[in-house]
């Protein structure tokens, strides 16, 4: 795909917890990237959803690394704990704390995966270079956080691109998340995105396997696009 990395994040907020395990074995089957967790409190969103045991009782579920996503006050009271539940990769909101940089070298003094989260209403001019330095990911809400169901924010697309601009080469991901699905995962990943959290749309009918597919192949049609963009420059 054009030298394009992209990789589909489960959502777990969004599947069925009565048959938990038995889903996450067959997105394994259809060879998804990551597992995305989102860990909720109750005060940075009002919904709460999981916490370190259940990170940690996912990890012995399956082998796929875990995108552990804190949506939570404070997330430096937890950090320990989401660290020794087996977390891959923490993503911390920009808006969550005043300690987000010691948060993000915890992390990787860890030997983890950090990244910071931005809300749609949150600008991106809070990405700086110094910040930029320190991370692996960046994740860009398409919705507002801690609400299942809502439809992708057309307005974060400019948001995405931009933050594509700034990372240029430096290997950061650019993650979206919230109300992704086969249609909207095109714009995003032309607009520079390459992880792409998707839960709803994944679950939605019991049909994850197909649904899947469908996003993959998705993203595929953007890479052969580039591709031939890329193509016909070189002969411009």
């Amino acid at each position: 795909m054009n030298g394009v990395d992209y990789k589909i994040a489960p959502s777990i907020f969004a599947a069925d917890l009565r048959q938990l395990e038995n889903q996450i074995h067959e997105l394994e089957l259809t060879q998804v990237d990551l597992l995305h967790v989102d860990v909720m409190d109750g005060h940075f969103v009002d919904k709460m959803a999981f916490g370190p045991d259940h990170v940690a009782a996912i990890k012995r579920m399956t082998s796929l690394p875990l995108d552990v996503h804190l949506m939570v006050d404070r997330p430096e009271r937890i950090l320990d704990s989401i660290l020794s539940s087996g977390a891959d990769i923490i993503t911390f909101h920009v808006e969550s704390t005043a300690r987000l940089t010691s948060c993000i070298e915890r992390t990787k003094k860890a030997g983890r995966g950090a990244g910071i989260v931005l809300c749609p209403s949150t600008s991106p001019n809070v990405v700086d270079d110094s910040l930029l330095s320190g991370i692996d990911m960046i994740l860009q809400m398409t919705i507002n956080p801690g609400e299942s169901g809502q439809s992708f924010h057309m307005g974060t697309v400019d948001k995405i691109r931009r933050i594509r601009e700034w990372i240029g080469q430096r290997g950061i991901d650019l993650e979206v998340d919230g109300g992704v699905d086969a249609r909207n995962a095109k714009i995003a990943a032309h607009a520079g995105a390459n992880v792409l959290v998707s839960g709803g749309f994944l679950f939605e009918g019991n049909q994850v396997s197909t649904r899947v597919a469908e996003l993959r192949a998705a993203l595929e049609q953007v890479g052969s696009s580039q591709a031939q963009m890329d193509g016909l420059e070189q002969f411009g």
